[in-house]
């Protein structure tokens, strides 16, 4: 095979979906023959390994969030990746974030080399004035966009038009252990961070209109800034006994495995991995429209997909799905099948098509 020089850019390597995501690809790109350079534009806080065969770089700078200092540190680090380009002289660039996007086509700007970017945010996320101007102004200079789901494309081509080199490719499944014979509770879990847009208050809110399902409990796995605000809504709906919280935990496809019925409540996604880990598990899911999850569900038959924000609905599935074993087994088998369609290799071999189409 013809070597191809690939120069990844990424946030970082700080436990996140998008530095996930490269670590998978980096490692396969080396697997397919390639020299893969990954680029972190903030050092330290080395999450996810790297295949020993990746160069990674990082700048020599610490990370800010001080306004000023911030506006500073985005020219620092495109003088960084710049640099960089110019001595890694690569056949082709592929940079994952909304923020990194930008700076790494202005970084990029005049030196010439193939560059695709994917945002890896939903559509519906507000960025913000300066953010969203910068996308407008740097994002048509961009050899080629990758796009999640087909909601995210639909939106990229409202934004930016009709003639953009643009392709949708979804995350890939990350290795999901398997539990043989494993005794399942009567728990419907929820799993990521507790912040608003994941949309967790929806969830308790719809468990409280459940009645006469007291044998079975609301399981939520993970941390974060709405943690004491949901567990307040608890409270106050008298949920305590029934909802549970299990905080950040390492042992997730061993509870998914346990559970029954899985949930994602999610006001926005970019790419739902959590679902997908779910479906994977197998268990049968049950997520609002809000999110791409009509890419990866299909309804009635590997899980539902209700209307977002509809309460009510959200409270009647889960229902139905906890009074027939039947049909959860069923869509849970049908769900099982994500695990071809979102397989490594796959995917993997699906973006080296698309970043090295122009050098084939």
């Amino acid at each position: 095979m013809n070597t191809k020089n690939i120069c990844i850019i990424a946030p970082s390597r700080q436990m996140g979906g998008i530095e996930r995501a490269l670590s998978i690809l980096s490692a396969h790109f080396v697997k397919r023959g390639h020299k893969v350079t990954y680029i972190s534009c903030r050092a330290g806080n080395h999450f996810y390994e790297l295949d020993s065969k990746v160069v990674y770089l990082e700048p020599p700078f610490p990370h800010t969030t001080k306004p000023i200092k911030k506006t500073i540190s985005y020219y620092k680090t495109i003088r960084f990746i710049r640099h960089q380009l110019k001595q890694i002289k690569p056949d082709t660039i592929m940079v994952f974030g909304d923020i990194i996007n930008p700076i790494a086509l202005i970084a990029n700007k005049n030196l010439g080399y193939p560059i695709y970017i994917s945002d890896q945010i939903s559509p519906k996320q507000n960025l913000g004035f300066f953010k969203n101007f910068m996308k407008k102004i740097t994002y048509r200079s961009a050899t080629g966009i990758i796009a999640q789901s087909q909601m995210a494309a639909d939106y990229k081509t409202q934004v930016f038009g009709n003639n953009l080199n643009m392709v949708i490719i979804p995350n890939s499944l990350r290795d999901i252990s398997s539990y043989s014979n494993v005794r399942k509770k009567n728990w419907v879990i929820g799993v990521g961070r507790l912040s608003t847009e994941k949309g967790f208050d929806r969830l308790i809110e719809a468990y409280s209109k459940i009645e006469n399902h007291d044998n079975w409990q609301l399981i939520l796995v993970g941390d974060g800034p709405e943690r004491e605000n949901l567990q307040n809504q608890v409270y106050k709906l008298g949920l305590s006994d029934k909802v549970k919280f299990l905080g950040q935990r390492n042992d997730v496809d061993a509870l998914l495995a346990e559970s029954k019925i899985f949930v994602i409540p999610s006001r926005c996604e970019g790419f739902p991995n959590a679902l997908c880990e779910a479906m994977a598990s197998p268990l049968p899911c049950i997520s609002f429209d809000s999110i791409s999850a009509s890419d990866i569900i299909e309804n009635r038959k590997s899980g539902v997909v209700i209307p977002d924000g509809d309460i009510e609905a959200l409270a009647q599935e889960i229902t139905i799905l906890m009074d027939n074993e039947a049909l959860r087994n069923t869509y849970a088998q049908n769900a099982e099948s994500i695990r071809e369609r979102l397989d490594k290799d796959r995917i993997g071999d699906l973006f080296l098509n698309f970043i090295l189409s122009d050098k084939i």
